[in-house]
């Protein structure tokens, strides 16, 4: 493969920079350098076409699996479609409301999408299933909104790189496919991307695109993404000349009137419904939540440290990439949008974020989206030998990674029972009835055929590590749900642990009270049983004669008086060891299950 030229690149970049974004990208030059104009141009056709069509399928293959038909998996899926689950039998758009309850910890977006899509699907799919087409969706809209707005900044054909740098990236191949209100915020951070890599030429076509993104990540999680957007937009003219224009005030102009319907309608309609409700979300659940004022403290506690040790793993390989873009483009770097912006958010967003009383790793899927933007240039500028040995090793890492996974389904196929590894046994049951599923095992053999057909075509592709390393993640993603998906679900899902119980209920059942019950839980409880139960920690429940305790295996209930009570029933999740859930009932009362 010829060496690609880099001055060609800097060269090309300088042209953006000037507003000549429609330019034939470096890799395309350097691949047609020693041929005939013509000839050139049907191989950079040719080659532009088999990486879109590759990148198809790459995108396929990660979003497929995350809308297959399993539960909603613990911690957050549950009770994100608890939430759609009782928009669906409530049709109220305006307060989230979880078993029974408002839930006023994020805007609904996610879960109106959700609700949209699981009506869509049905009658042939499952409330459950339909509402992870949302997923998809939000995943697409990403894809769009990022290799959209690489391409105008770094030239055609450079949209799919920055797309393979966010499917390379390990955050978002743990997150991504879940049920979570991050995802339409990562949407949003990719549309707002896409209009501010409009906003200098086109104000109008820039600042819709803009100001939907702002809507889209305010409704998706709250004032986050909101605030850091907002903040880099206006900062963006201080701090670089380029963005001081009357183009760039125009598209704010517009951005911001395009942005006022996602951001007023609803949070005005909370209001008029149940301003305390209001002050509960917009107060106690942002502003609280991020300064640690709320009592109790909500979300998970920021620990010193934490956020610059997840960084590094959490953004792999996009992080090194744009570092890489960085140092070789160091002379000009700070002269095109495409990194302005991309530091200016990152910066911003780390700070928020190391600042905040609260913090998960999931919160740093946001900073995916400009590090995939500035990453692409590297993409194309790695030096061919390490482009060489991080494929080969990305190769052997993965392709024994698979044949592990096929070596764990061929045992239970053959012995009839899971290896007892510690590794499996530690979060897997080992007493689960494993099946052997055909279709689920032909795609798994159409996944390895396909991953082999790729990796015998790399040494054509400019950026052979990274389709390699995506390539890879997504064999080793798609192996395991094709082949491992019923085991995983039980140990994931909450479907038989609350089918169990609610055998153990019977069907003429009145009220359960609740002690300890996650919000997770009681939305199982309401969707899978039928119940929604009365929390004795809001002073609910107190008259019911069915008690349900969640807690954990080494600590029983305690403080029940034990003649009043019986206990008829106990379980837990298949191979869950902590967790445990205990049905009582008044001593006057019986069930349908014994112990």
């Amino acid at each position: 493969m010829p060496r690609l030229d880099h001055d060609a690149l800097l060269s090309a970049s300088a042209n953006a920079v000037s507003g000549d974004n429609d330019i034939v990208p470096a890799p395309a030059r350097a691949l047609t350098t020693s041929a005939s104009p013509s000839k050139s141009t049907d191989q950079a056709g040719a080659h532009r076409s088999f990486h879109l069509a590759l990148l198809i399928v790459l995108a396929l293959v990660f979003i497929l699996p995350s809308v297959a038909a399993f539960g909603p998996w613990k911690p957050d899926e549950p009770y994100m479609f608890g939430l759609v689950d009782s928009l669906v039998k409530t049709g109220d758009w305006v307060v989230p409301t979880l078993a029974g309850e408002p839930f006023m910890e994020k805007p609904p977006l996610f879960v109106w999408v959700a609700a949209l899509t699981a009506a869509i699907a049905s009658p042939l799919l499952a409330d459950e299933y339909g509402a992870r087409l949302a997923i998809g969706v939000f995943m697409l809209i990403t894809f769009v909104g990022i290799g959209s707005a690489a391409r105008r900044w770094w030239g055609h054909g450079s949209g799919r790189y920055a797309v393979l740098a966010l499917l390379a990236s390990i955050g978002l191949q743990q997150h991504g496919r879940m049920m979570i209100p991050d995802l339409p915020m990562l949407a949003g951070f990719a549309v707002a991307f896409w209009g501010w890599a409009w906003m200098q030429t086109r104000p109008v076509k820039g600042g819709i695109l803009f100001g939907t993104g702002l809507g889209m990540a305010f409704m998706g999680k709250g004032l986050l993404g909101l605030g850091v957007l907002s903040v880099a937009a206006l900062l963006l003219p201080v701090l670089f000349k380029e963005w001081r224009t009357r183009v760039y005030a125009s598209a704010l102009a517009v951005a911001l009137l395009v942005s006022l319907p996602w951001l007023l309608i609803w949070p005005t309609s909370l209001y008029l419904r149940n301003p305390q409700l209001f002050v509960e979300w917009f107060w106690v659940n942002n502003a609280g939540r991020f300064l640690g004022s709320s009592v109790p403290a909500l979300g998970a506690s920021h620990e010193s440290g934490h956020l610059f040790e997840t960084i590094p793993w959490f953004t792999f390989p996009a992080l090194p990439l744009t570092a890489w873009a960085l140092w070789k483009m160091r002379a000009t770097a700070l002269l095109r949008p495409g990194f302005q912006v991309s530091v200016v958010v990152l910066i911003i967003l780390i700070g928020v974020l190391a600042v905040s009383a609260s913090a998960r790793v999931v919160y740093l899927l946001p900073m995916l989206v400009p590090l995939a933007v500035a990453g692409t240039p590297a993409m194309t500028m790695l030096p061919w030998k390490f482009s060489k040995i991080s494929d080969w090793t990305a190769r052997v890492f993965f392709g024994a990674v698979a044949a592990l996974c096929w070596v764990v389904w061929f045992y239970v196929g053959v012995a009839g029972e899971p290896l007892q590894w510690p590794i499996l046994a530690k979060h897997l049951p080992m007493d689960f009835p494993f099946q052997i599923n055909l279709f689920g095992t032909t795609l798994a053999v159409l996944l390895l055929t396909g991953w082999l057909l790729i990796t015998s075509q790399l040494s054509r592709l400019p950026a052979r590590a990274i389709v390699s390393w995506v390539s890879g993640m997504l064999l080793i993603w798609g192996t395991v749900f094709a082949l491992l998906l019923p085991w995983i679900d039980a140990a994931k899902s909450y479907q038989s642990t609350f089918s169990a119980l609610g055998a153990a209920l019977g069907k003429n059942i009145g009220c359960v009270a609740s002690i300890g019950l996650g919000e997770s839980e009681r939305a199982m409880l309401a969707y899978v049983v039928g119940v929604v139960p009365q929390r004795r920690e809001i002073n609910k429940g107190q008259d019911c004669d069915v008690l349900l305790w969640q807690g954990v295996a080494s600590n029983a209930p305690h403080g029940l008086d034990e003649t009043g009570w019986q206990l008829q029933w106990q379980g837990a999740r298949p191979g869950e060891r902590r967790e445990r859930f205990w049905l009582f009932t008044r001593s006057h009362v019986g069930v349908s299950a014994k112990r």
